[in-house]
């Protein structure tokens, strides 16, 4: 790997030279670079925080619906950051079942 001397990120490989993609830096390659090992990165699926099951039909408020429109909602409040920061609080809708987070 190499990187920028001017600004610092990684610096990438094209045609006998490697530059960097946010300044004007590029550093010239005298003898050709083979490649030897090119490995995919795959991306990984992202769990939801909470599931619909884990809001209970218990407690009500009114909250409009994002997808139906309806006013009413069970809720649940979890704290999911550090300490210092608010506790977020999650809705499910009583008509359509749509889940959303409110911070």
């Amino acid at each position: 790997m190499e990187f920028c001397p001017t600004c610092g990120n990684l610096l990438r490989y094209g045609q006998s030279q490697f530059f960097c993609s946010t300044c004007p830096y590029v550093a010239r390659i005298e003898r050709q670079v083979e490649i030897k090992k090119k490995q995919l990165l795959v991306k990984k699926s992202i769990d939801p925080v909470v599931k619909k099951d884990d809001i209970p039909k218990g407690p009500e408020t009114e909250a409009p619906c994002p997808r139906c429109g309806h006013d009413k909602a069970y809720f649940k409040t979890m704290q999911i950051r550090s300490a210092d920061e608010p506790e977020s609080r999650f809705y499910r809708c009583v008509k359509c079942e749509q889940t959303w987070r409110e911070e």
